[in-house]
């Protein structure tokens, strides 16, 4: 059997000295170069996207390390604390009202210390707030000495607080303590019914404590002036922890 001449001739090889490549080699180069290029591009784009992500993971690493030191720091005071057995300040306020001033910020507070301000309603610098003195909040105000004062308010404080910086969230806005009225409405049903009954049940530490503390927001001071030299204060304290001037104090921040 005698083959056709176009099967009998043999594949070209060569074009002009130059080697010829085959079909499916040529597609599989271009596919090779495709892949290799989208894969070039993704590498990019993943570098591009990986440049900011590593400040943010440093910045992040860091915020940790600050925590971490803030806690430790904490940490220490609070062990001291704990092993203090009833000191003095903690048994001067048993079963007494206490009168706490935020007089520091909370930026080198760790996330413990921020819980108990919160806890105590000391949510900003130069702002003031009863508590009942307990066992348990004289631990809490110990915790948090070194940002805050404290101390047993006489009634013309607690009576000057109330008249003057006293507001109240209770209803629909915030509204100032200036009438009767507002008090009757909110806790006639607990006796009190006039701001006179408000201020003996805070300053005498009544059945009904907590619900005239509740009714009352945290009191927002000013920072004490240079001009207010007769009180023999003339700036924020330095240091926290029980004072024996809070009603001085209070007095030229209110």
């Amino acid at each position: 059997v005698k083959l056709s001449s176009e099967m009998a001739k043999p594949n070209t090889t060569h074009v002009r000295g130059l080697p010829v490549v085959p079909e499916n080699v040529l597609r599989k180069r271009k596919t090779t170069a495709e892949i290799k290029a989208g894969r070039e591009e993704r590498l990019a784009k993943e570098r591009a996207n990986r440049k900011p992500q590593q400040g943010k993971l440093f910045k992040k690493a860091s915020a940790f390390i600050k925590e971490y030191r803030q806690a430790d720091r904490s940490g220490r005071r609070f062990n001291r604390e704990a092993k203090m057995k009833n000191p003095s300040s903690s048994e001067d306020i048993i079963g007494k009202l206490v009168l706490a001033v935020r007089i520091k910020g909370m930026t080198t507070a760790d996330p413990k210390t921020k819980r108990v301000l919160k806890a105590l309603r000391l949510h900003r610098i130069d702002t003031a707030a009863f508590v009942k003195g307990d066992s348990a909040t004289a631990k809490q105000l110990r915790l948090v000495a070194p940002y805050i004062v404290y101390g047993v308010p006489e009634l013309k404080t607690v009576r000057e607080l109330v008249l003057k910086r006293g507001f109240t969230d209770k209803g629909q806005k915030r509204q100032a303590l200036s009438s009767n009225q507002l008090v009757e409405d909110h806790l006639g049903e607990k006796g009190m019914v006039c701001l006179e009954d408000l201020i003996h049940e805070l300053y005498t530490v009544g059945p009904n404590y907590k619900a005239a503390n509740d009714f009352i927001m945290p009191f927002k001071l000013h920072a004490p002036k240079p001009e207010d030299k007769p009180a023999g204060i003339t700036d924020r304290p330095r240091n926290g922890g029980p004072s024996a001037n809070i009603n001085a104090l209070v007095g030229i921040m209110n």
